[in-house]
């Protein structure tokens, strides 16, 4: 999912069919609401992120339909520019907790629900 969101964040794109390919629900919404946001704004994301995702719980235990995530996100170098490709904002990347629910959706898995903490929360 946050590989879809980095290329759709290149061009603020809501559309980028990556998305719902990797997202559902209110996680779809939330991705395409932020990428509408940023293009309203005339700005685009750029740079590379750190993920290292673990599921820390299954829903039902065996045989799961629905499994929570936890990662450490590091933002540091994911960062919101203009479109002129100048820093939007003084708003420093780095180290997000980040937890999300993943659920079977049409034979594979999707985000349906995640949660982006401050800077320095992992």
């Amino acid at each position: 999912m946050w590989q879809a969101y980095a290329k759709a964040g290149l061009t603020a794109d809501p559309q980028e069919p990556e998305l719902a390919q990797h997202a559902t629900d209110r996680a779809l919404s939330t991705l395409q609401t932020g990428l509408t946001r940023l293009r309203e704004d005339g700005n685009v994301i750029k740079g590379d992120y750190r993920s290292d995702p673990r599921v820390i719980a299954t829903t039902p235990a065996t045989t799961p339909s629905a499994v929570t995530v936890q990662d450490c996100m590091d933002t540091t170098r994911f960062l919101t520019y203009t479109a002129a490709g100048v820093l939007a904002d003084d708003i420093p990347g780095g180290r997000r907790a980040v937890r999300a629910t993943v659920i079977q959706n049409g034979g594979g898995w999707k985000v349906s629900s995640f949660g982006v903490q401050a800077v320095g929360t992992c």
